[in-house]
């Protein structure tokens, strides 16, 4: 099988995108993680393997459980961005996920990619304006890889996303960055409209057939002005969405992302370990993108290093939360996270002033951490670039 995903992968990916995956994520990202765990293994304060990045908070879509929605649109500037890149390369972090809203309304997105032919960048978009244009654009820049978001098939995307042809527009999206021989990927928030329709051999199997790279299964999280609670996996499911991934890694030709589970299947929490935080599309410094809530703030960026290493507010979150579950704190006790946010006095960073209303509404609901089922990797490709490799997130094996 691990033939056959290479060959996939050299047969489908440009040369100049191929190269730039080798020497940006493969490895300048394992340098990056042994640098991590070094750093991580001494003291508390430390930098993040990679940095998650909001550009924008506009977007053409206003979907369920979406956090970026704020009363006007609100956007980090070029220079910030640019000096949180700057920073983060003296740290050996090359690594970026940029997210929005829809990072392509983001009008100094290609300025970015282009300033950094040394970095490597992961772009989540819906796809509604990833055109063969925009595909072409990145294949020349080569050191990007678009992740397009899948939330269903027809009907229940549109309803996901409360636009019309949203389907449609994803998977036009998708042929345009396979025709332009980029690494492209494709996201899915699994949720109870969805499951039955995403988490399935069907699904894997057209994906490949279209000539997806990799997909990325999320589990869906109801945050923000329109959480729709109804939605939220069960324990059952999420078993069974482990199960899934464990036994189609062996059986099919594509790269099976997933963020939640190390090699021994137990439940890993990204903001707890310090390999990643999150910057708001209003600079904040936050735990993770749907954790709205920070006391850090960036100004014109050149303060970052600063202040996500020293950040007490992280620190302090990061060891409540390991203490309390190796799964999410978000879903498993929200109220718990609400004390501890008005105990340290954090900011609402949300941009919509209605945080803490929202997460005191929040009522606790399964998470992946379910103790003595833990369902171990079965693939020995996985085993490996999951304690060892960048994109598997190594830190957690």
């Amino acid at each position: 099988m691990l033939f056959k995903l290479m060959w996939r992968i050299l047969s489908i990916v440009s040369v100049k995108c191929l190269w730039k995956i080798i020497v940006n994520l493969c490895i300048k990202g394992l340098f990056n993680i042994r640098r991590f765990k070094k750093e991580a293994s001494l003291s508390n304060n430390f930098f993040p393997a990679f940095t998650m990045i909001s550009l924008t908070s506009r977007c053409n879509y206003s979907c369920q459980g979406c956090w970026v929605s704020t009363k006007k649109d609100t956007a980090l500037s070029v220079s910030v961005v640019q000096n949180i890149i700057d920073q983060s390369k003296k740290h050996g972090s090359y690594y970026f996920g940029l997210m929005g809203g829809e990072p392509f309304l983001y009008n100094g997105l290609f300025e970015i990619l282009s300033n950094n032919p040394d970095c490597y960048f992961q772009v989540f978009t819906n796809g509604s304006f990833l055109t063969k244009d925009a595909a072409h654009k990145l294949r020349q820049l080569g050191n990007v890889t678009p992740v397009i978001s899948i939330e269903g098939l027809e009907k229940v995307s549109d309803e996901r996303r409360h636009g019309k042809n949203v389907y449609a527009s994803a998977i036009d999206a998708l042929k345009n960055c396979v025709d332009a021989k980029l690494f492209t990927g494709v996201a899915a928030s699994i949720c109870q409209s969805n499951f039955e329709q995403l988490a399935n051999r069907d699904f894997l199997q057209k994906l490949i057939g279209m000539g997806a790279c990799y997909v990325w299964y999320y589990i869906y999280r109801p945050v923000g002005p329109n959480p729709c609670p109804e939605l939220v996996l069960t324990k059952e499911q999420i078993l069974a969405l482990r199960h899934f991934l464990v036994e189609s890694r062996l059986e099919f030709p594509i790269i099976i992302v997933d963020t939640y589970w190390d090699a021994q299947g137990r439940a890993v929490c990204p903001g707890a370990m310090g390999l990643s935080h999150h910057v708001s599309p209003g600079g904040y410094l936050e735990f993770c993108p749907p954790v709205q809530f920070a006391n850090d703030r960036l100004a014109d960026g050149t303060d970052f290093a600063d202040k996500i290493i020293h950040s007490r507010f992280l620190a302090n979150l990061r060891a409540q939360v390991a203490q309390k579950t190796r799964g999410c704190i978000f879903m498993e006790d929200p109220k718990v996270l609400h004390n501890w946010m008005t105990d340290a006095n954090a900011l609402d960073s949300t941009g919509r002033d209605t945080g803490y209303a929202e997460l005191s509404k929040m009522v606790s609901c399964a998470s992946h951490h379910i103790p003595g089922e833990e369902i171990p990797e079965k693939s020995l490709f996985y085993r490996i670039i999951k304690k060892y490799w960048f994109f598997g997130f190594g830190a957690y094996g």
